[in-house]
């Protein structure tokens, strides 16, 4: 059921769920659902907002954050360079770095100061991505007094996620994926007119002389079926990796607070190959990976389940979590930014004092 309040949605789930590693506490199992796939959002600014959510937010609660985002173009945030007064984002891609990265060991910096591509540091830990507005983020900010059972450390969280959230989700669309290919490679239904002289004419309507051929699949259709689903990946969490298949999907990150936790992953919708060249190979590799190059190494969901769209996870996830939470509450971009002005005034405000994101000078 839904109850509405203002621009409030809280959709009420039913029965009492397992959540988060484990029974939640009574009252706890809750989670605060905030899209901002049309907040106007870039990416710097969905980072601050993030850090303010975990660290800042008077009511403490967990939240599940997706969106899709302008790399760098944004309404809120002015971001200033110290050595080039005149310094404006742009570009087609934004490289994002942890907070502990290097960027001498991570980027091409030679080709990202060509390109004028820019680069921020954000307020979590984990490696090196490149987004853009294709790349599809999602969020996690869970609090350990509602969660006893989940250790906040970064395999245990991206474990329960694995597990009770992005687990569920593809193994859907994968399902919804069958569903598509059965039906494309399903015959149609064929009406055959005879004329008296034993030959077709379409043109009678004589129900006697009609011949009706159902639907059916043939032998090489079903070959065909077969190889369709069977090129489906499935969904895997190896080593500190998502990943379909062998090949990676994404990157991920987490931030462990006092009493609470954050875990981000940016998705790749797709991504322009060119773009791959701002990324070094990275010294430290995970043994799944090899020596593959980057083009070789990750993957577009865009390749196993562009018929279902773009947002089609974001979809899926929001499933999963009100299968495993007992309220899920919608929350809208406005709202929370509102938040953000309660404690500082302005996004402009906190980027410009305590917030942990910050752009880095090529």
């Amino acid at each position: 059921s839904v109850s509405g309040c203002g621009n409030k949605r809280t959709l009420y789930t039913a029965g009492t769920r397992m959540a988060i590693g484990g029974t939640l506490r009574k009252g706890a199992s809750k989670v605060s659902w905030l899209d901002l796939r049309r907040s106007g959002l870039s990416v710097i600014e969905r980072l601050a907002l993030e850090e303010v959510l975990l660290r800042h937010d008077p009511s403490n609660r967990c939240w599940a954050i997706v969106g899709a985002h302008d790399p760098t173009f944004g309404k809120r945030i002015h971001v200033s360079s110290k050595i080039d007064a005149n310094f404006k984002m742009e570009g087609n891609c934004l490289v994002v770095l942890g907070i502990g990265g290097k960027p001498k060991e991570l980027v091409n910096l030679e080709s990202v100061g060509v390109n004028g591509i820019s680069m921020v540091k954000r307020f979590s830990g984990g490696g090196t991505v490149v987004v853009d507005q294709s790349s599809l983020l999602t969020t996690f900010i869970g609090r350990t007094d509602m969660a006893p059972n989940l250790n906040p450390y970064p395999r245990d969280i991206m474990k329960w996620s694995g597990d009770d959230i992005f687990g569920p989700a593809f193994r859907s669309m994968k399902s919804d994926m069958i569903q598509h290919y059965k039906q494309r490679h399903q015959q149609p239904s064929l009406v055959v007119q005879k004329n008296s002289c034993g030959g077709l004419d379409s043109r009678t309507t004589n129900q006697k002389n009609t011949t009706f051929i159902s639907n059916e699949t043939t032998y090489d259709s079903k070959l065909l079926l077969e190889e369709d689903i069977s090129a489906i990946p499935d969904f895997r969490l190896r080593e500190n990796d998502y990943i379909l298949g062998d090949r990676k999907m994404g990157g991920n990150a987490q931030a462990i607070v006092g009493g609470g936790w954050l875990h981000h992953t940016s998705f790749l919708w797709d991504f322009d190959k060119d773009n791959m060249k701002y990324l070094t190979m990275p010294s430290k590799r995970p043994e799944y990976r090899g020596n593959r190059s980057h083009d070789d190494f990750i993957v577009r969901l865009k390749d196993s389940f562009e018929p279902l769209g773009k947002y089609s996870l974001f979809d899926k996830m929001k499933d999963a979590i009100e299968d495993r939470f007992d309220i899920v509450e919608e929350v809208t971009s406005q709202e929370a930014l509102e938040l953000v002005s309660d404690q500082f005034g302005s996004m402009q405000s906190w980027y410009d004092g305590k917030c942990r994101t910050r752009l880095l000078e090529v």
